[in-house]
């Protein structure tokens, strides 16, 4: 944050940042989502959960000040939320039926 001294007025200038909504959308989902589902609870699988769920969606991204929070999930429209679990879905079943070598749990949920 910069702050300057203009005639008797301070104005303060916050760093503008860019940010893509839907990375942080599945994540929050995830953290949420992940420990109730069927699918191996290792870090390296919920990663690849993520990736492939992110190299689906359709990404959103926003200018903020820097750690200002920026919308929910609820201010997206129907469609998206309905292809947002339907990629999540589409994406633990991909991961369960093929673990990746480095899986902690060799694809077992723990």
């Amino acid at each position: 944050m910069l702050i300057e001294s203009v005639g008797k007025v301070s104005v303060i200038e916050m760093k503008k940042q860019l940010k893509n909504y839907t990375e942080d959308a599945v994540k929050y989902f995830m953290d949420r989502w992940f420990e109730d589902s069927d699918m191996c609870h290792c870090e390296n699988c919920r990663l690849d959960v993520m990736a492939l769920m992110l190299n689906e969606l359709k990404p959103k991204y926003v200018v903020t000040d820097k750690g200002a929070l920026f919308a929910q999930l609820d201010d997206f429209d129907f469609q998206y939320r309905t292809d947002f679990m339907t990629v999540m879905t589409q994406a633990v079943k991909v991961v369960n039926k093929n673990p990746r070598a480095y899986c902690l749990n060799n694809g077992k949920k723990t």
